[in-house]
């Protein structure tokens, strides 16, 4: 793809403030998907039924309403102990409602995928109806990767790759730019499998971005696995590319035809596959020199970063607490568990030195923290052990739960470090939620959750939600404070909704910070009490629960386009006009105190 020296300076303006996105490479201006298997899944008995956007946008993803039953399996440990999401190739699939921020005229995805079964056609993401497509990614029976577009004057392309691309073997990162300045680029595991100077722009539209099938189609349900899709609203640069798929490749185990340049995600150098960041540089015009990604540490302003060089870094996956470490040196009294490891290299791979770095360490969720208690312990000796090392003072804070170490000047290719504490009353590690389960337990819902650590832990509190989107507080159950031993807790919501429900744990602090966890769902079989009326309707929908109250009515098309229109009513009664609307079918969900309904109605001629 020919370079665009203009876009390279526009980026690195960006570059001054920390990129959050995965890999740590973009913000959520430009970020503006990012669906993830490990975070942000709601599933039950299996199946899931929320899909949650993690680049900021709100760009969620869920089951389609007007097909019962067509949701993707949750499956665990699909790549290098990662999950991802199996569709079945007969109606699984996945609907994200239509927003500006994936309405594109450019775009940079990357996907992690591989088929079940090679079929004509494995429609892996497509936004728009078949031969009018603002952009789509499909796979045939060979394995190439199909991408055609509409354009803004009518016209259409639809190029493929060599086959071969998407294999039943494991799963690959497939990466697609586009712009009409530069054409379009196609690659597999980092290197290139298609390219063109295709100059037009693409013809946007407000339908849904469908995942696992394509819209208004039939026989084009994914047959395979999705771990990952990420999407930017522009190309990135060479430098990013290279480090979000060392990062990606990192997560999933997999191995990059180019740029390989992480190599402490190799089993023999520990397995520090998480959570890879990075910085680089490939040219003045082209770098990346601010990163943090999902992870907890940031690092920018390298004092001697030259062309073709890179610092990442990713950790080993061990909890952000002190349970049972022992390690560390006898003039600090503690240090979390989890150690990070950094590739300092070229583009060859060989070592060099990229300079000083500050590197500033995200612990909002720690509790109270003193920043002259924080030590830096870097293994300069690299011999895996930080007992024989000499900490490292002088944190900062610089607002927002963050602490800085300016100027490190310790690290080089294959040093680990870690962060410990000068000083556990002050600055005490974090608590570690072991688990949290909700059981169906005939009239009531029973809560449990187990604690491995508990510092400054003053309550939690269990919450719930019908909707993923409205919360409120079931019990409150006070909290340890600080404890170094495995606390088992159980709390019960005596009046649980009916049908399908989602609880959450809130952990609050002694200061009053507050961390939560991941949702967990669970489905009772009993019904609500919803009466909707007439059928058909005509110029109104009248919905009645007479014996709960009513929390939200809300009325979708058979595109899955949540409509806008007119309602009034009570607690227990709401009237939807419905005269403009056209006849046909559309899917209404009701959400009560007591649970949820999804119906669909029809509008009469």
């Amino acid at each position: 793809m020919r370079s665009s020296l203009l876009l390279s300076f526009l980026l690195a303006k960006l570059l001054l403030s920390a990129q959050t996105g995965p890999g740590g490479v973009g913000t959520s201006t430009n970020n503006v998907l990012w669906l993830s298997a490990d975070q942000g899944i709601t599933e039950s008995g299996g199946l899931v039924s929320a899909w949650s956007d993690r680049s900021g946008n709100n760009n969620h993803a869920y089951p389609p309403g007007a097909i019962p039953g067509a949701r993707p399996s949750y499956v665990v440990n699909s790549a290098n102990g990662y999950p991802a999401l199996d569709f079945d190739g007969s109606d699984d699939q996945l609907w994200v409602q239509d927003h500006s921020s994936i309405d594109l005229t450019q775009w940079h995805f990357f996907m992690v995928l591989r088929v079940d079964l090679q079929k004509d056609y494995n429609a892996w993401m497509v936004k728009g109806d078949d031969s009018d497509e603002n952009f789509e990614v499909l796979s045939y029976n060979d394995g190439n990767i199909h991408a055609p577009t509409k354009y803004s004057d009518g016209t259409r392309t639809h190029p493929s790759t060599a086959g071969g691309q998407v294999t039943t073997s494991g799963f690959n990162i497939i990466e697609y730019s586009y712009r009409s300045a530069d054409g379009r680029d196609i690659y597999k595991n980092g290197s290139s499998i298609h390219t063109d100077n295709e100059n037009k722009t693409p013809r946007t539209n407000n339908l849904p971005l469908y995942i696992g099938n394509e819209r208004s189609t039939s026989g084009r349900e994914l047959n395979g696995d999705i771990a990952e899709l990420i999407a930017y609203n522009a190309p990135l640069n060479a430098t990013q590319r290279i480090l979000l798929n060392n990062s990606i490749s990192a997560k999933y185990g997999l191995t990059l035809s180019a740029s390989d340049l992480y190599v402490q995600d190799d089993p023999a150098n520990g397995n520090y596959d998480h959570e890879v960041a990075g910085i680089g540089r490939i040219s003045s015009s082209d770098q990346h020199n601010d990163s943090k990604g999902s992870g907890v540490v940031r690092m920018n302003n390298p004092s001697g970063l030259n062309n073709n060089e890179f610092l990442l870094w990713g950790h080993n996956n061990a909890p952000m607490d002190a349970w049972g470490v022992t390690d560390y040196p006898v003039s600090i009294e503690g240090r979390v568990a989890r150690v990070w490891r950094v590739s300092e290299v070229n583009g060859t791979g060989s070592a060099v030195n990229v300079g000083n770095v500050d590197i500033i360490f995200d612990l909002n969720g720690l509790g109270s923290v003193t920043a002259s208690d924080l030590r830096l312990l870097v293994d300069t000796d690299n011999d895996g052990l930080f007992a024989d090392e000499t900490p490292i003072a002088g944190a900062t804070g610089i607002g927002g739960g963050n602490y800085r170490f300016a100027a490190v000047s310790a690290l080089r290719n294959g040093r680990r470090f870690t962060l410990g504490t000068n000083n556990g009353s002050t600055t005490p590690l974090p608590i570690e939620l072991l688990s949290f389960t909700a059981t169906d337990a005939s009239d009531e819902v029973r809560l449990d959750w187990a604690t491995a650590s508990e510092a400054n832990n003053a309550f939690f509190t269990v919450e719930r939600s019908g909707d993923l989107e409205r919360w409120e507080d079931v019990v409150e159950v006070a909290g340890a404070g600080n404890s170094k031993q495995r606390l088992d807790y159980a709390a019960h919501d005596h009046s649980p909704l009916n049908g399908t429900s989602y609880y959450r744990l809130r952990q609050t602090d002694t200061d009053g910070s507050s961390e939560l966890s991941a949702a967990v769902a669970i489905t009772r079989t009993s019904t609500i009490e919803a009466y909707i009326y007439p059928m058909p309707f005509q110029d109104r929908v009248v919905v009645e629960t007479p014996n709960e109250q009513l929390l939200s009515v809300d009325l979708f098309n058979m595109a899955g386009q949540r409509l806008k229109v007119p309602m009034e009513g009570s607690s227990d009664r709401t009237t939807l006009d419905t005269y403009t609307l056209p006849s046909g079918s559309y899917v209404i969900h009701v959400l009560t105190e007591k649970g949820a309904l999804t119906s669909t109605i029809v509008k009469g001629q």
